[in-house]
């Protein structure tokens, strides 16, 4: 495993289901801040912690909150925040003889195996894993903050891919269908677990949920079943994750109210849709993708999606859950159009010479450069 310092954060390449990726400390600040952090947390001496206040992120020298408030054992503190990939960053970093840090009353760390820190007054504060508590997996959370820091930057994204892939067309295929059979796998494990109903049925809610809600999308289609869902109603629906959606920064076609009301339509309309799937499936490999793509929507989605969403279902979800359960799907999931992305994704595509229409092999090779290279090492 490969780790490096950056001028501002850490950052480790892990391996992930979808292969390697980088993750900085950068990520793990930013969910903090945004009070995404799943609670009640356990300590690593087993004494709860609640947050009832992050504090203040720190961009300067010294702990990475400031004025923070949290609730251990019924037991109210205040107090600054350190945030690490690993324990052992404490001492490394040198904290444990920095006066700055002695206020720290929380050690909040990324990745298991730890041991007791010690400030320079001499105090031990109470350190917490973060893995556990992440709202989603750790390789979004990555992908992400990768995409905030790339923000307006088209051109850089485009330079990382040329120096990524000397042949471009072989080189993002190669890497998308790398991703696609990973993702492949993981689906083929959960249909094994769990049957191709209520398999679909979650991996649809959870696609649903992506920026930022898919744990509580998640935890609502293992919780009920779609006649559940129906049964309860949106408004039960919404408020039983009430606390837990991440709203700051939603378009309001992202909103998790609006699309859990969606996939309750979904279902009112057309409950077979599920098994609707594998008949639309086997023709997927001799019909157009354009007249496949129509029949999904129409037919089977009866348009209560909007085009990009449905793709980004597809692709994220269908696709791969179909090839799973013994489909053909992986040619069409390679050159179907690649649902929402960011804008930069595709001024960067421009960048690179892509022409024509979008294909999702494109993209997603694109973002798999993204994820793997976060940031660029330097000495230390």
């Amino acid at each position: 495993m490969n780790y490096f310092m950056t001028t501002c954060n850490r950052v480790e390449e892990l391996e992930g289901p979808y292969g390697p990726f980088a993750i900085g400390e950068r990520a793990i600040q930013r969910l903090w801040a945004s009070g995404e952090i799943m609670q009640p947390m356990l300590s690593t001496e087993g004494k709860e912690i609640q947050i009832l206040s992050p504090g203040d992120w720190n961009r300067g020298a010294g702990p990475d909150f400031l004025g923070a408030e949290i609730v251990i054992n019924n037991q109210r503190l205040r107090g600054d925040i350190e945030i690490h990939l690993r324990y052992s960053d404490w001492q490394a970093h040198g904290h444990d003889s920095d006066s700055n840090f002695s206020g720290v009353i929380l050690h909040a760390v990324l990745l298991p195996g730890t041991r007791n820190i010690t400030t320079a007054s001499g105090h031990q504060p109470e350190t917490v894993v973060l893995l556990p508590y992440l709202p989603r997996d750790l390789e979004d959370i990555a992908e992400e903050d990768a995409l905030l820091e790339l923000r307006g930057r088209a051109g850089d994204v485009a330079r990382k891919v040329r120096e990524a892939e000397d042949d471009l067309i072989p080189g993002l295929r190669r890497r998308a269908l790398h991703r696609f059979r990973s993702k492949t796998k993981f689906a083929r494990a959960r249909y094994k677990e769990n049957g191709w109903e209520q398999t679909c049925h979650e991996m649809v809610v959870e696609c649903l949920g992506l920026g930022g809600n898919r744990a509580p999308m998640s935890e609502l289609a293992r919780a009920h079943t779609p006649e559940e869902m129906i049964l309860l109603g949106i408004d039960a629906l919404y408020m039983e994750k009430c606390g837990r959606w991440r709203l700051r920064g939603l378009r309001p076609a992202g909103h998790p109210y609006r699309r859990l009301a969606q996939y309750l339509e979904l279902n009112r309309r057309h409950p077979t849709w599920r098994n609707a799937l594998k008949d639309w499936a086997k023709d997927l490999p001799v019909l157009p993708i354009a007249s496949q793509r129509r029949r999904l929507f129409d037919e089977i989605f009866g348009c209560v999606f909007p085009d990009g969403r449905a793709d980004t279902l597809c692709i994220n979800a269908l696709m791969p859950l179909l090839s799973a359960s013994g489909f053909e799907t992986e040619k069409s999931w390679a050159e179907w159009p690649p649902g929402n992305h960011p804008d930069d994704i595709q001024e960067a595509r421009r960048a690179l010479g892509l022409l024509g229409a979008t294909r999702n092999y494109e993209i997603q090779g694109i973002l798999d450069v993204i994820r793997r290279s976060t940031a660029t090492p330097t000495a230390t």
